[in-house]
């Protein structure tokens, strides 16, 4: 193996001795400067409890490395956690942290002249994030997830924080609860470090990064305090000194027959909307984004059947789709029945075929059978009309009756203003849909999460849907179309309604339609002016200006061609 690596050359030699004082400056001696440079990408923070375990997770990974002779270097980035401000101004940070943290990783690893790469992360935006990284610097990876939180119990019933989401935005405004019941609650909903237990984006991406064979079998959403979860990571810490021997790199193993598993294994799953865009923006970054489109994601919805039974799905939370035989097992019934490429390379240095010989489903209740599935489409659907090119939702998350919705518009420029007119005005009835525009890609600016405009709706038993070209959080249940395109900011339909138009939500035929006389759309076209930038100043000024649409996957171009 000696010389095969590229720190090889930064570390020996003459030349080499002011790198190698530095090093030694740290404690690394001779020996270990002959070793592979394996970075360890932690996202360890004590921002949420998703990445506040990460720490001895890494501990793991690095001795894994030294046991197969590599030399581990961590570094750190920024750990990201929608709940903390979700609602608040702050949230528009959230979809932008993808792209930095991406950036981060490369950096470290292209200055570093690292020779491989284990990244450790669980919430929403870093598992994309560390995809992104991955298919970006191409050196060899394996990605360790944090995996799942336990659930929580309260008054002898599962509480998960999507509960206390709908508690705190919806039934609390109705007095359903008071505020001693939520504050009582709220000690319970998270009982310690994970990803909180449903298919919200943290566990959904935590489940692609397996499925796209960048994470070991079986390992995605092992609970985070089970030794399981720590031996999974001292074998990928031993496996990465493996990749680098052999080369075994990310564009290698996430191709474009990857990455049509992946959305496979996500319709399975009936996973979150927003993983949509993550798979788009990868698609994007790998040079695929002509190949892996919105059209491949509609294409998948159709041909494979939901067969996860997991909230919000059904009544069955992560840690029991684990037990049940976790992605492995949900990869095993959809090649049982022809719906995955096999012969792709994965990090195990095996295909797929051979990580799923002896793989069982262990509990039928969890994951069906495609004869017997949960839903006889994907979990999520894309819509069309002429309220939008496309849009998105997760059809599992709405009740059967609520599928087609006919209703008049209440139109809002801002999430804020649409959260005053539901729990303070006071004005929001069942049978109507709230339009929230102008938080998409370059409105927002960063894609806006709105997930507690439909929860609030939700929680207050309304009826009612929410049409926005923002985003919902994977804990979104209920009627809501997000990922509107084109977004209201560049001119988009959605930019045009007013109050009182009738919007047409008809999931069956894949429908989004505004029942207005096209004159009319007319007339209100040419009065349409764009509205002035939120921000424009720092990070998300770029968004405003640059960011790709959602069937894009809404981040910032990654070549000059886009």
């Amino acid at each position: 193996m000696m010389g095969k690596w590229r720190s090889f050359g930064l570390l020996n030699g003459p030349d080499a001795a002011q790198r190698r004082a530095v090093f030694k400056a740290m404690g690394f001696d001779d020996i270990d400067l002959t070793r592979p440079l394996i970075g360890i990408a932690n996202t360890w923070s004590e921002l949420c409890p998703g990445h506040y375990h990460l720490r001895e997770l890494a501990k793991a990974v690095k001795a894994g490395v030294w046991q197969a002779g590599g030399m581990p270097v961590e570094f750190n980035s920024v750990s990201q956690c929608a709940t903390i401000t979700i609602g608040l101004g702050g949230i528009r940070y959230d979809t932008p942290t993808r792209d930095i943290v991406a950036a981060g990783v490369e950096i470290a690893s292209e200055l570093h002249m690292l020779d491989g790469l284990v990244m450790l992360s669980t919430c929403d935006k870093n598992v994309p994030a560390h995809l992104l990284a991955a298919a970006r610097v191409n050196i060899p990876t394996i990605i360790v997830t944090g995996g799942s939180m336990l659930p929580g119990q309260y008054k002898g019933e599962e509480f998960l924080l999507p509960d206390l989401d709908e508690m705190v935005w919806g039934s609390s405004k109705v007095a359903k609860h008071s505020a001693a019941d939520v504050m009582e609650a709220e000690n319970y909903a998270c009982p310690g470090p994970g990803a909180c237990p449903v298919l919200g984006t943290a566990n959904t991406m935590q489940c692609l990064a397996e499925a796209i064979g960048l994470a070991l079998p079986g390992s995605a959403i092992i609970p985070a305090v089970f030794p399981e979860k720590l031996w999974s990571a001292k074998a990928s810490g031993r496996m990465i000194v493996e990749l680098v021997k052999n080369q075994i790199t990310p564009r290698q193993i996430m191709t474009r027959k990857a990455l049509e598993n992946t959305i496979c294994v996500h319709q399975a799953l009936g996973g979150s909307t927003n993983a949509v865009l993550h798979i788009l923006a990868l698609a994007e970054e790998l040079g695929l984004g002509d190949e892996i489109t919105l059209d491949t994601i509609e294409r998948f919805s159709f041909s494979t059947p939901c067969i996860t039974n997991v909230r919000p799905n059904g009544p069955y939370d992560i840690v029991e789709l684990d037990r049940a035989g976790g992605i492995p097992g949900v990869m095993k019934v959809l090649a049982q029945n022809g719906l995955l490429h096999l012969d792709i390379m994965t990090v195990t240095g095996k295909t797929v075929r051979e990580n799923l010989t002896k793989v069982k489903v262990k509990n039928r209740e969890v994951i069906h059978s495609v004869d017997d599935p949960v839903y006889k489409e994907g979990g999520v659907t894309v819509l069309r009309g002429n309220l939008a090119s496309s849009a998105i939702t997760r059809v599992t998350g709405i009740r059967s009756d609520l599928r087609y919705f006919t209703g008049p518009a209440r139109v809002f420029d801002s999430f804020e203003d649409a959260l005053k007119a539901i729990w303070q005005d006071k004005i929001i009835k069942t049978g109507d849909v709230v339009v929230v525009r102008y938080e998409g890609p370059r409105g927002g600016p960063g894609m806006t999460e709105v997930l507690p405009v439909l929860a609030s709706l939700v929680g207050m038993g309304l009826d009612a849907a929410v049409v926005t070209d923002g985003k919902f959080s994977g804990f979104a249940r209920g009627p809501g179309i997000c990922q509107v395109t084109p977004e209201a900011a560049v001119g988009g339909p959605l930019a045009l309604v007013e109050d009182g138009d009738l919007i047409e939500i008809d999931i069956t035929r894949k429908q989004l339609n505004l029942k207005v006389p096209d004159e009319e759309l007319l007339r209100r076209r040419a009065k349409w002016q764009p509205p002035e930038p939120r921000v424009k100043h720092g990070v998300l000024n770029l968004y405003a200006r640059l960011a790709l649409p959602a069937t894009k996957g809404a981040g910032l171009p990654p070549r000059l061609d886009r």
